[in-house]
């Protein structure tokens, strides 16, 4: 049954969370709960759509839950943990989820506010070093630092809106 409608499943989970992490998480959801409910299954040809809206109820369960979280400035995201540092899986994966998703956004901003935000967020440089690093001023690169949390939060925001509205 999971090699039969493992693609279906997980591209209805992909169509709302438009994330490939959580479509991933949503899958192994959906096929537990399969199997905990086989014996409920009276219409073999049927398996498919029940897959599918399983698949497709937890996907919005999901995108519930997140809309309900609380989100933090990117500052305050706790530095990456290495991978020895995480005890599970799960974890692993989040972290890795959460860095692809931080490098995707970082891509999106202009060169200058790019360099400025990696100094801070991967390096951890203070504003002073940073300011040394780049030749600019102290004041410029506050002012840098501000417009790409912005445009990061901006991003953020609308990515929430989008599947919350898909």
């Amino acid at each position: 049954m999971y090699k039969q409608y493992y693609h279906r499943v997980f591209y209805t989970a992909l169509k709302v969370t438009k994330n490939p992490c959580s479509a991933e998480d949503i899958l192994q959801e959906t096929f537990i709960k399969a199997y905990d409910k086989l014996e409920e299954i009276k219409d073999e040809n049927k398996v498919g759509a029940w897959l599918s809206t399983i698949a497709h109820r937890k996907a919005i369960d999901l995108i519930r839950k997140e809309k309900r979280a609380v989100l933090l400035p990117i500052e305050e995201i706790p530095p990456s943990r290495t991978v020895e540092e995480c005890s599970d899986v799960e974890c692993i994966c989040e972290q890795r989820c959460l860095e692809e998703d931080i490098k995707k956004r970082t891509l999106m901003l202009s060169p200058k506010l790019r360099a400025v935000f990696q100094l801070s967020y991967y390096k951890q440089l203070q504003e002073k070093e940073i300011a040394y690093n780049l030749k600019i001023s102290p004041a410029a690169v506050k002012s840098r630092l501000h417009r790409a949390r912005q445009m990061m939060k901006g991003t953020l925001e609308k990515d929430i809106q989008h599947s919350s509205t898909a």
